[in-house]
Parts: structure tokens; C-alpha cells; sequence
């Protein structure tokens, strides 16, 4: 049957080529279609460009205060080195003091970021102070005078930690006066 028809539309093709439709007629069906539009690469790449550059900001501004947070308030070695018995002795003897009192204070400040930022900025500080001194003392400037201020610096950073000490941590003798009332 198809072969018949097949036949037929060949046989008679001319006769089907008499009714095309007049240019008039493809040019109203042309205006009424809508155009094709384009799509505009360049709009939605730079649209993808700026939010890509904004989490990126975003993520790298946040992992470096995450890890400003995270440093353990220590107190940084200071970076000259100078062979003075007096002052290796003061040294040794007042860094394992400080770090005595910043174990004590630490978990005190897991719970307070603030002071813990507020601490180390302190700290932070009164190193670059003892850095400086510690400089004094290498190009010999009153070597007396330098030295008994680099012991206060380090008397202040304890002092700084005990009364953070004494300001986060509950008093032991008010603890101790209320637990006694209730054991008669």
C-alpha cells in the first residue's frame, strides 16, 4: 500500500507544486513567530563570577579569623637572643609562671571570646614591649635599668593573668564559707 501511495505523490508531484503559499503570506507567519533569542553567555558568566567571588571572600575571611580565634594565648619568644645569665634565669623562671596562670585562665575564656581576644591583644602588647627592651639590651643601653624593666614586663603579664584569674573564676573561699554552713 505504501508503494502505491509513493507512486501516486511522484507520479503527481507537479500537480501538488501549483499551491505554494505567496511570499505575502510567509512574511505574516515570520512577524507573528517570536525570534529566536539568544542566550547571553557573557551576562551569566560575569553574574556567576561575582557570587563565585563573593563566597570565596567570604570563606577566606572566615577561616582566618576562625584561626586568629583558635592560637593559644602564649606569649611569644622574644626574638633576640642575648647570653646574660641574670635575664635566661628571669626568663625561664617567669615563662613557666605565665604558663602556669594561662592553663588556669584558659578554660575560663572558652567561654568568653571577647576577653580571650581582649587578653591576647594584652599579652600580644606587652611582648612587643618586651621585644623592644630586649633590643635595648643588645645595643647596651642601661643595662640595669632594662633589665629590672624587662622583670616588670614580665610581673605585669602575671599580674594581667591574676586578675583575669580573679575576675572570671568564683571565689573558693565564698564556695568553701556556703558548702560549711550546710555540713552541721
Amino acid at each position: 500500500m505504501k508503494d502505491r501511495l509513493e507512486e501516486f505523490v511522484r507520479s503527481h508531484q507537479e500537480e501538488f507544486d501549483v499551491f505554494e503559499p505567496s511570499e505575502e503570506l510567509w512574511g505574516k507567519i515570520q512577524h507573528v513567530l517570536k525570534p529566536r533569542q539568544q542566550i547571553r553567555w557573557t551576562y551569566y558568566l560575569s553574574r556567576v563570577a561575582v557570587v563565585a567571588v563573593i563566597i570565596g571572600g567570604t570563606l577566606i575571611a572566615q577561616r582566618m579569623f576562625t584561626e586568629q580565634r583558635e592560637k593559644p594565648a602564649k606569649p611569644r619568644v622574644a626574638e633576640v637572643e642575648i647570653d646574660i645569665p641574670e635575664l635566661r634565669e628571669a626568663e625561664v623562671y617567669y615563662t613557666g609562671m605565665l604558663n602556669e596562670k594561662l592553663e588556669e585562665v584558659k578554660p575560663y575564656l572558652a567561654g568568653n571570646p571577647d576577653l580571650q581576644d581582649e587578653l591576647e591583644m594584652d599579652l600580644s602588647e606587652l611582648d612587643s614591649i618586651y621585644v623592644s627592651l630586649k633590643n635595648d639590651l643588645k645595643d647596651d643601653i642601661a643595662n640595669q635599668e632594662v633589665l629590672e624593666a624587662m622583670i616588670q614586663n614580665y610581673r605585669l603579664r602575671i599580674s594581667l593573668l591574676e586578675d583575669m584569674l580573679e575576675y572570671l573564676a568564683p571565689e573558693e573561699d565564698e564556695l568553701n564559707s556556703n558548702t560549711g554552713l550546710y555540713d552541721l
